[in-house]
């Protein structure tokens, strides 16, 4: 087959302008011929079209004629400098009727465009079905060298995987290049969809594989012994009927509720000299309002550092009652009959004055 070359420049002229339109002109030619195999036979002599290769779809004349047009509008593009529009004709070409010069075009249009990532793929993906002796061979791979270090290249190992793609794009071939960023490859494995996800930097080369872990499988136990036959003539042996062993008892808390009892009695005696020492530093401030002076003015500050002393101490003794009547005061019915004696606690407090009285 004729081969098509890349996309006549707006400069070309003389020889090596013709040479360049007739190339192009081949280019065409060799799409449309793909229309004219196994059509172009004569009652007298008909002749075998070529055998597609193993796998390959044998080319239709509709998709070919449709490649002619897709290619010839790539070209009136290019020329117009609408690169992204000659690489998107380029590429339909491509899917009309796969040929290597579409694939060349299309990605040089793309790294025109700057569309880096494109480009860099469609390179590849040339250098992979052009064939040895392609003229743009070392073009392409000129272009990718200059294109890759500013990218990254994914490299996806997905054995029986269906539907492999990389951030919701077909994965064509082993690689893939991409920006440099975060990255998901995706693919259907035994009925699973497994994900992954990758940063990486410009570059870089990555190696992703999908590939479902196998279950873990337990070995089975072992059958248990069975027991030795009987002698002749001995009685049978009588089987021991296991013994329920009984729960313990709970553990007892190690605490009494009385230890409650005067921590909160505690407690009550540390409100009530809060309470006291507030009351002494509402006093101390009315004596600085009624005579401001430094005296007076430290003498307040002094008791009512007391007071927030005394505050803090209090909650906090509170607060250690609580738990301790929460968590280790054993509420329950004590071992000894209870002493008939009778707890009451009193606190009263007066104007200069704390009482506590209590019966325990």
């Amino acid at each position: 087959m004729p081969r098509a070359v890349c996309v006549p420049s707006r400069r070309a002229s003389g020889r090596a302008g013709r040479e360049r339109r007739a190339r192009r002109r081949s280019a065409i030619g060799a799409l449309l011929a793909l229309a004219c195999l196994g059509a172009a036979t004569s009652p007298a002599r008909a002749e075998e079209p070529a055998k597609p290769a193993p796998g390959e779809a044998p080319p239709r004349p509709d998709g070919a004629r449709a490649a002619a047009r897709a290619f010839d509008e790539g070209e009136r593009a290019f020329r117009a400098g609408d690169f992204a529009r000659a690489a998107a004709a380029f590429e339909a070409a491509y899917r009309a009727a796969p040929h290597a010069s579409s694939l060349w075009n299309a990605a040089r249009s793309w790294h025109r465009a700057g569309e880096a990532v494109r480009a860099a793929n469609l390179y590849a993906r040339y250098l992979r079905e052009a064939p040895p002796d392609a003229p743009d061979r070392d073009a392409a791979g000129a272009a990718l060298g200059q294109i890759a270090p500013r990218l990254g290249r994914i490299e996806v190992y997905a054995p029986g995987a269906r539907d492999v793609r990389v951030d919701d794009a077909p994965v064509e071939g082993a690689s893939v290049y991409v920006n440099p960023g975060s990255h998901v490859v995706a693919g259907e494995v035994d009925a699973q969809v497994l994900r992954r996800t990758e940063v990486i930097g410009a570059g870089e080369v990555r190696s992703v594989a999908l590939v479902a872990a196998a279950p873990r499988e337990l070995p089975p136990a072992p059958p248990a012994p069975l027991p030795p036959p009987p002698a002749a003539g001995a009685p049978a042996a009588r089987t021991a009927t296991p013994r329920t062993s009984l729960a313990p008892p709970p553990a007892r808390r190690p605490l009494p509720p009385a230890g409650v009892i005067a921590g909160a009695a505690v407690t009550a005696i540390g409100a009530g000299l809060t309470v006291a020492s507030g009351l002494d530093t509402l006093a101390a401030r009315d004596a600085f309002d009624a005579a401001p002076t430094e005296e007076n003015l430290v003498a307040g500050r002094g008791k009512q550092r007391r007071t927030n002393v005394l505050l803090g101490a209090t909650l906090g003794l509170g607060a250690l009652t609580g738990a301790a009547a929460l968590w280790l005061v054993d509420w329950g019915t004590p071992a000894a009959p209870p002493s008939p004696a009778r707890h009451a606690l009193a606190l009263s407090l007066g104007p200069a004055r704390i009482t506590l009285g209590g019966v325990f």
